[in-house]
């Protein structure tokens, strides 16, 4: 079942009816807040538009356009910028735009094997601190290495932070607590209370896949129907399909790294053999090169055929025609890209079926910490 992206009316909490039933249902609060979210939708994220402007896109009233941008404006999430000449005669029209510095957004990233990751980005994902933490290969990720990492960034923030996010390998449910992360050690860890009390604001944690395919959507321009495949110390995939991430019922959608591969020989984290994650993933791919380092071509072409293989199932099944790989460079290259592509062509395209298109995320290693911000921002300003 997809857990799909909100629409304006589900944010407020509006009936899904049209025309006057809807809005004879709604409170003065739920109208209030479907305007203030009309506005900023139309400025952010680096639009700048006149009242008269606003009130035109948004079908508002000018008195009503007026009175929420003075409100929005006090509270520090808009600004005025430069007056602009009309081409027709008349007072200048006063320009207004989306405040990007209004706060910040901290943010992690725990799916690398050998370091937690963290940053702090403005409201429209500009990056404004990036600290990292070393983190020696252990059974049980420890909790406190997290919290210690993300206050010294909420330390460094300069603006009010308005939430944090992480991203991290596994299950996590709609409270943020993953139900279970192998490559951590983790079964039922709840990262909101962990971290409740760093800040004063809400913690949203998700899968890092789902929010990496949700960076890719809204901060690269990526496809509303695609893949993301996430490679890190773990496999994960992240699954939009009509703007909505597809997360099952169980929380498990795009779990690909613990499906076993035919061929397979190694022993998983998970306690099957021959999982995908034991052909694919990070320290496997490392230690490969390590020890055949005039073999690193060879070593990533297989390993996109692969995971090209595993894909082109899933592929077949929803005809997504883009797919987009993540990770650190030095692996997730072109020629595990060009590897990939040929899997999948070889298993899955057909007269019936559209070529699929893979791709290198354009967001590089930051997509899943921009990913989980991005969920913040929406779900404490609803500008996504």
């Amino acid at each position: 079942m997809a857990a799909q992206v909100p629409v304006l009316g589900e944010i407020v909490g509006l009936k899904r009816e049209s025309g006057s039933r809807r809005l004879a249902s709604a409170a003065p609060s739920d109208i209030r807040l479907r305007n203030r979210t009309a506005i900023m939708r139309a400025l952010y994220p680096k639009t700048w538009l006149s009242r008269a402007q606003l009130a035109k896109i948004t079908g508002m009233s000018k008195v009503s356009t007026s009175d929420v941008v003075a409100e929005l404006i006090k509270d520090g999430l808009l600004i005025e910028g430069e007056y602009k000449n009309l081409p027709r005669p008349g007072k200048p029209a006063l320009d207004i735009g989306f405040n990007q510095d209004a706060g910040c957004v901290v943010t992690m990233d725990l799916s690398d094997s050998t370091h937690i990751r963290a940053l702090a980005m403005n409201l429209v994902g500009g990056v404004l601190l990036r600290e990292e933490l070393d983190c020696p290969p252990q059974a049980v990720l420890d909790v406190e290495a997290i919290r210690e990492l993300c206050n010294k960034v909420c330390q460094g923030c300069r603006s009010k932070v308005i939430g944090i996010a992480v991203a991290t390998p596994g299950t996590v449910n709609d409270e943020g607590l993953v139900i279970e992360a192998p490559n951590l050690g983790w079964v039922n860890m709840d990262l909101p209370s962990v971290l409740a009390d760093v800040a004063d604001c809400p913690v949203v944690v998700a899968n890092d896949a789902d929010a990496a395919v949700f960076a890719e959507r809204y901060f690269a321009g990526g496809s509303p129907d695609m893949i993301l495949v996430q490679i890190a110390k773990g496999i994960g995939a992240g699954v939009l399909i009509s703007d909505g991430i597809v997360r099952g019922r169980g929380f498990t959608a795009g779990e690909i790294g613990h499906v076993v591969m035919s061929g397979g020989t190694v022993p998983c984290v998970c306690g099957k053999t021959g999982c995908l994650e034991t052909m694919v993933s990070v320290p496997v791919l490392d230690e490969r090169i390590s020890k055949d380092p005039d073999g690193r071509s060879g070593i990533l072409d297989e390993a996109g055929q692969n995971l090209g293989r595993a894909l082109a199932m899933p592929v077949a099944m929803t005809n997504i025609t883009q797919i987009v790989l993540s990770g650190p460079r030095r692996l997730v290259d072109e020629t595990m890209v060009e590897a990939t592509q040929r899997s999948i062509d070889a298993l899955a395209r057909s007269r019936f079926m559209d070529a699929v298109h893979v791709q290198l995320s354009n967001l590089g290693e930051d997509a899943a910490m921009l990913g989980a911000a991005a969920m913040v921002l929406r779900k404490e300003l609803s500008v996504l």
